[in-house]
C-alpha cells in the first residue's frame, strides 16, 4: 500500500477547527472541535438551543461560520486562508462541495407537485448533471435501500410522515455523498413512524456510511454511534464512546442531562396517566 493509500484511509471524513458562530450578540457556537473518522456514526446530543443544529449547518454551509476551519474529506471547504486572510469560495465551489454533503432535515422538504420518483431525480439531474434516465436508475436503487420502491409513482401528500423522510434520505443519497448529516430526522414524526427511519439510519451504518446527527433518540445514539458527543452552551462539555459516555460520564452538565432525558422516557403518557 503507497503512502497516499494509506493516508487516504486514515485521515478524517470531517474536522472541525475552531469553529464559532453568532447571531447578534449571541454566541451559539463558541470554538468546536471534532474530527469525525471515515466511517463513524458521531451523535450529537444536548438540550435545545445548545447550538446543535446550527453546528450542522456550519458543516454544508447553511450558516456561515464567523471563525474556524470546515474540511471534508482532507480538503479545506467553503474559506481558505490567502496572504493571512480568509476568503470565501465561490458560489460555484461551494455548491460543488454541498452536492456530496447529504442532509435530512426535521421536515422532508419534498417538492409536492413531484413524484416520490421525480423528487430523489430532480437534484441529480440539475446539481450533478445526469441524464434523467441514469438519474432514473440510481433513484430506483436508492428508493430500494429505504423500502420504498413501490411508492415511486406517488406524491408526498399520498405519504406518511415517516415514508416522507426515507424519500428525503434516498434523494441525499442519490447524490453520492461522503458523509449523511441528520438533523434531528424523527423529532417530527408521530412515535409510531420513528422505528421506520431509524431502522434506515441503523442500515446505512451497517453499510459503513459516515453520519453525524443530531438527536433525541439516547438508544439509538447508544445501540449505534460510535461516537457521541454532549454539547451544551455552544461547546462540547464531553465526548467519547457511547458506553463511556452514557455508562460514565465525567461532567456533572453531563450527568445531569442524561438523568433528565431518562426521566423524561419513563414519564407516564398522559393516556396512562
Amino acid at each position: 500500500m503507497s503512502a497516499k493509500t494509506e493516508n487516504n484511509l486514515f485521515r478524517p471524513m470531517v474536522e472541525l477547527i475552531g469553529l464559532c458562530k453568532s447571531y447578534g450578540p449571541h454566541d451559539v457556537l463558541r470554538g468546536i472541535d471534532l474530527t469525525v473518522k471515515k466511517g463513524e456514526v458521531v451523535c450529537i446530543i444536548g438540550p435545545s438551543g445548545s447550538g446543535k443544529s446550527t453546528l450542522l449547518r456550519c458543516i454544508n454551509h447553511l450558516e456561515r461560520p464567523e471563525k474556524g476551519t470546515v474540511r471534508i474529506d482532507g480538503e479545506t471547504v467553503y474559506r481558505s486562508e490567502v496572504n493571512g486572510k480568509l476568503k470565501d469560495h465561490s458560489e460555484k465551489q461551494i455548491a460543488a462541495v454541498r452536492a456530496h454533503v447529504g442532509m435530512v432535515f426535521q421536515h422532508f422538504n419534498l417538492f409536492r407537485h413531484q413524484t416520490v420518483i421525480q423528487n430523489v431525480m430532480e437534484a441529480q439531474v440539475h446539481v450533478l448533471g445526469r441524464s434523467k434516465a441514469e438519474a432514473r436508475t440510481i433513484s430506483g436503487k436508492m428508493l430500494a435501500t429505504v423500502g420504498m420502491s413501490e411508492k415511486a409513482g406517488f406524491y408526498p401528500a399520498e405519504l406518511s410522515g415517516g415514508q416522507q423522510q426515507r424519500v428525503a434520505i434516498a434523494r441525499a443519497l442519490a447524490m453520492d455523498p461522503k458523509v449523511m448529516l441528520f438533523d434531528e430526522a424523527t423529532s417530527a414524526l408521530d412515535p409510531e413512524l420513528v422505528g421506520e427511519v431509524l431502522q434506515v439510519m441503523r442500515k446505512l451504518a451497517e453499510q459503513g456510511m459516515t453520519m453525524i446527527l443530531v438527536t433525541h433518540e439516547m438508544q439509538f445514539a447508544r445501540q449505534v454511534g460510535t461516537h457521541v458527543v454532549f454539547v451544551d452552551g455552544g461547546v462540547i462539555v464531553e465526548q467519547g464512546p457511547p458506553e463511556e459516555l452514557f455508562g460514565r460520564p465525567k461532567r456533572d452538565r453531563t450527568k445531569a442531562f442524561l438523568q433528565n432525558m431518562h426521566h423524561v422516557a419513563q414519564a407516564p403518557s398522559v393516556e396512562a396517566a
